[in-house]
């Protein structure tokens, strides 16, 4: 070829019943699509029935087409419409490699309804840029339902990067009922680059920020979380309500706070319910789970536990266990940790010292369940600490998740339960985050 290929159509191609090509949709369509290459879609013949291939060269005649500006997609069963698909499919794909820079044109008028739907579904599923646009030849209907001719008009088909976009949404759907609201934003992303109707856009838009809200909070990235979600404050109020006293659990607990002893915790005390902060993280380990990520899940409610005994200490006993100051501990426990505070660094708990410290401790709501699930908590304990993400090998299965791993989420909620029943907790209402209910304003 001579002159590039800037425009290729796919064309479905009939039978004329009278073998006038001249006045089919198919002549009128190459006319007015004024193409630089062909792909004519035609059915063999078979079983004493006439196909369509036979008419090919009269169309390519009546045009002007020579023969290096076209080709034949012969279909052998023009009603099977899975092996329509399947070799329409193949035909994008080849056309797209040969003119990588060429607009293509699908038109989907003629041809048995096997044939259109095949044409139709195989464009939509061509990827690439530009996209495959959909054409259709209208008219006023005659003998047999045939366009009358005369009375055609090429009808570009309005609406179909919308479809294509809504392919992306059922994605993305699939990605939230699994938690990944990364993988879900990435795919709204890629239906966001295609031309839409700016109803549709402003709502994929909405979800993908949404999806990004909760990505960032997952990831405990909570400023770009908060960003994300003010766009929509009226309706995610409650949430950026449990977000802000989360940031303000998360901003006591950062490296770099002031080094002044148990100053770094002060503003815990303005907080409505910085016990919050722990379920989050109890939900946080639900959704490592529900993704089969079950070493992450075990570690997310190891620190669970960890910070609930944190924050009991400091709020209810100004003890912080990072910066111990004995003075506040009972004398049994001054006496156990008073060698410890001889060194130059100060005096820190580990998990199961916080928990036996907090059960001695005068006036503590949890002493009494603390007593009564020291040895199971021990043996959660334990199980947390041959995992890979602990201090040993072993990989935390489904079934050690259901059997050992989630008795800690079990445990650590009867701890709040019991914080709320005994009102030390004032508990705002927190629940899992949404899934695939993001989207329902895309149908």
């Amino acid at each position: 070829m001579n002159q590039p290929v800037r425009r290729v159509l796919v064309l479905n191609v009939g039978k004329p019943t009278d073998g006038n090509v001249a006045d089919r949709p198919e002549a009128y369509a190459l006319r007015e699509a004024r193409p630089d290459y062909v792909a004519f879609v035609c059915s063999h013949a078979a079983d004493f029935q006439a196909g369509s291939l036979r008419f090919v060269d009269d169309y390519a005649a009546l045009t002007g087409l020579p023969p290096e500006r076209y080709e034949v997609v012969s279909l052998e069963d023009p009603d099977d419409l899975v092996a329509c698909y399947q070799r329409l499919v193949e035909c994008f794909t080849d056309l797209r490699r040969r003119f990588p820079d060429a607009e293509f044109l699908a038109d989907y008028t003629a041809g048995t309804k096997s044939m259109s739907a095949a044409l139709v579904l195989a464009a939509l599923d061509s990827e690439g840029r530009p996209e495959v646009q959909l054409r259709l030849v209208r008219g006023a209907r005659g003998h047999q339902a045939t366009v009358i001719p005369g009375t055609e008009s090429f009808a570009p088909v309005s609406g179909v990067h919308d479809v294509r976009a809504r392919r992306f949404v059922g994605l993305a759907r699939l990605a939230l009922e699994r938690f990944d609201y990364a993988e879900a934003a990435a795919t709204l992303d890629q239906a966001l680059q295609r031309e839409l109707s700016a109803a549709l856009r402003t709502r994929l838009e909405h979800a993908r920020n949404l999806c990004r809200a909760f990505d960032a909070w997952d990831r405990y990235e909570l400023a770009t979380a908060k960003t994300f979600l003010e766009l929509y404050r009226r309706d995610w109020h409650s949430w950026l309500t449990v977000l802000d006293q989360l940031t303000s659990v998360v901003h006591a607990f950062a490296p770099g706070q002031p080094d002044a002893r148990g100053s770094r915790l002060t503003h815990l005390d303005q907080l409505r319910d910085p016990y919050i902060a722990v379920e989050d993280i109890l939900l946080n380990a639900e959704r490592r789970a529900t993704q089969s990520r079950y070493d992450d899940a075990v570690a997310r409610v190891y620190r669970a536990l960890e910070l609930l005994v944190q924050l009991r200490l400091w709020l209810g006993h100004r003890i912080d266990t990072s910066d111990v100051e004995l003075a506040r501990l009972p004398e049994a426990w001054r006496a156990k940790l008073a060698g410890r505070a001889e060194g130059n660094g100060p005096v820190r708990l580990a998990l199961v010292q916080a928990w036996d410290l907090l059960a001695d401790l005068p006036d503590e709501p949890l002493a009494g369940w603390l007593a009564t699930e020291r040895p199971r908590l021990l043996q959660w304990t334990q199980h947390r600490n041959y995992s890979l993400l602990a201090h040993g090998f072993a990989p935390v299965t489904a079934t050690g998740w259901h059997e050992h791993g989630q008795a800690g989420l079990v445990l650590c909620r009867a701890a709040l339960a019991e914080l709320s029943r005994t009102r030390v907790r004032r508990p705002l209402e927190h629940q899992q985050f949404p899934r695939a209910d993001l989207l329902a304003d895309l149908g």
